[in-house]
């Protein structure tokens, strides 16, 4: 006995439903799949930059800091002329990973990655961001950061200590970068920034509705970004003396 026309139809509505939600289920467990692996990855460089700041006098790396090894990775030079290495290379000796190698991409990540600055900036493009300056939302020019460790040659600061930061496990160091849905390619900095405002913009994301963080504790954690970029919401999480400083918002 044949199928009538309007019971073939249907049968492949039943069939077309069906495929949707498997397609949705199979993109869900992709989605995962990528926020594990990332959050491995980060995991490894939250034991790397332990090791850093326990070999080197308690401190953070600067993000952009004294000149040493390079290992390959970019090097940036300051208004001087004088070379300065990225914090991902002081990582090298415990993450042996460069910058533009797969160990710093997320999976998620479709964008550039550059080695050296970009358009007469510090910053590089990438996967991954480091907590240079906390919760300072615009440069202000503010004497003093509460980052993990700023630019050498943006101001006096030192790099913070680890006796410093007051609740390690409530203290950003490595974060997944941002850019707006509007870029393409997606052009993201490597220098973590705090901020919902104007010049701003909406926030893309690689794995779900959430941005993995690495914490100074080493442990990872899935934040929504309209909590983790709002400083009236974590202001405290970006400062090593975990309090919120509006003042620098």
């Amino acid at each position: 006995m044949g199928f009538t026309l309007v019971e073939l139809l249907v049968v492949i509505a039943i069939i077309g439903v069906l495929a949707a939600f498997i397609l949705c289920a199979l993109s869900i467990a992709k989605g995962h799949a990528q926020s594990a692996y990332c959050k491995n990855l980060m995991r490894q460089m939250g034991q790397a930059l332990a090791m850093y700041v326990h070999e080197n006098g308690g401190r953070y790396p600067y993000y952009l800091g004294p000149a040493g090894p390079s290992y390959g990775d970019g090097v940036g030079l300051d208004g001087r002329g004088l070379g300065l290495v990225y914090w991902s290379s002081k990582l090298y000796p415990y993450y042996p990973m460069n910058w533009t190698n797969a160990g710093y991409r997320c999976p998620g990540y479709k964008g550039a990655a550059t080695g050296q600055f970009r358009h007469g900036s510090a910053d590089r493009l990438g996967s991954y961001t480091y907590n240079l300056r906390g919760g300072q939302v615009q440069d202000l020019g503010f004497p003093k950061h509460f980052g993990l460790g700023p630019c050498l040659f943006w101001s006096g600061d030192t790099a913070a200590s680890e006796a410093a930061v007051i609740v390690p496990s409530e203290m950003l160091s490595i974060g997944e970068s941002r850019w707006q849905k509007s870029d393409r390619p997606p052009m993201p900095s490597d220098a973590m920034k705090c901020g919902l405002g104007e010049g701003f913009g909406s926030f893309a994301t690689r794995h779900g509705k959430k941005f993995n963080q690495l914490f100074c504790d080493a442990h990872v954690e899935a934040m929504n970004p309209v909590v983790l970029f709002d400083p009236k919401q974590s202001a405290r999480m970006w400062n090593y003396d975990h309090q919120p400083h509006p003042e620098m918002w």
